[in-house]
């Protein structure tokens, strides 16, 4: 019996964008295919829209399952169009971004010959007219069971590569609500420890990184609610990972030493010496002192000797998520 996949994406705003990924969808070579849109409380006419492309998606032979609810968020979103997904495996794709047309067709053909329970693939990255690969090679994919390596970043995978059984989001579950942002972070990393990946080292879809999209910050305070998100993925990863196999608390410590430096040169760089500190703290508290904090240790007491004197630590890239000094 053929193989019934499903494509998942949330839409909300730009519903001109949503056009190119449905017909990128459409374009697919493989079939049985289901379309799940979940429009998420847009304020503009995204929902007209949407209905407007069902005769096309009908009449290339793809069920059409759409819907609209309250606007809840993008993992809200994504767990609203899973659970209603009833392909054997789904695919994410974001409303803005676009599938090659072999994607879907490769990554069943992957997962079958590896026995695999998921699969991952190169993605075009689209930032203006610069276009780069993600991650930069094949070697950089999550490929078999490698909870480790992801948690290192060693391995990662874009949200719009994911391939996914239906079985490893039972065993997996969905995203994690509470998250504003990240919560792909959570997601793969969870993934990566309940399942088997089987790797196709070509780029099969497009991310095409908009001036509106969550991985950009305009302001401090979009800077600060990505940190406060930051900080609650890491615990939530170790609240529902540590007791998997293949947990790595070694992997996990380097990841808080890593985003927590980060985290403390934003407020030493907003002049928030407090804040910088409680951060140390917390970072501390979970991960010891490792090499990153040791560093902004250090980099805390010169910013309060600084102070003393009316000077402050500058961003050196003024750049709001910069982080290599």
């Amino acid at each position: 019996m053929p193989t019934l996949i499903s494509v998942v994406i949330p839409a909300y705003k730009r519903p001109e964008l949503l056009k190119q990924a449905v017909e990128s969808v459409i374009a697919q070579t493989h079939r049985p295919l289901e379309l799940v849109i979940v429009n998420d409380g847009s304020p503009d006419d995204t929902a007209a829209q949407m209905e407007a492309m069902r005769p096309a998606v009908e009449a290339a032979g793809i069920a059409a399952s759409f819907h609209s609810k309250e606007n809840g968020g993008v993992a809200s979103a994504r767990n609203y169009g899973m659970q209603r997904a009833t392909g054997d495996y789904v695919a994410l794709l974001d409303a803005d971004d676009l599938f090659f047309p072999t994607k879907l067709e490769k990554q069943l053909a992957a997962v079958l010959t590896a026995d695999a329970d998921a699969s991952s693939c190169l993605v075009e990255r689209r930032i203006g007219e610069r276009v780069s690969l993600y991650p930069s090679d094949a070697a950089g994919l999550l490929s078999g069971h490698n909870p480790g390596g992801v948690l290192r970043l060693e391995v990662w995978t874009h949200t719009n590569s994911l391939f996914l059984s239906r079985e490893l989001l039972d065993r997996a579950g969905m995203y994690d609500e509470r998250l504003e942002i990240f919560e792909d972070d959570e997601f793969l990393i969870r993934l990566a420890h309940h399942g088997k990946f089987a790797a196709v080292p070509e780029a099969l879809a497009t991310w095409i990184d908009q001036p509106e999209s969550l991985s950009q910050v305009p302001d401090y305070a979009t800077l600060m609610m990505r940190d406060r998100n930051r900080r609650k993925q890491l615990d939530i990863t170790r609240e529902v990972c540590s007791d998997q196999p293949g947990w790595d608390e070694s992997a996990w410590k380097r990841s808080v030493d890593r985003w927590y430096k980060q985290i403390i040169n934003h407020y030493i760089w907003a002049n928030d010496l407090k804040g910088a500190t409680e951060n140390l703290e917390a970072g501390v508290a979970r991960a010891g002192w490792l090499p990153l904090l040791k560093r902004s240790r250090k980099k805390l007491r010169k910013a309060k000797l600084l102070r003393l004197i009316g000077l402050r630590i500058k961003n050196p890239k003024n750049d709001p998520i910069y982080d290599q000094a």
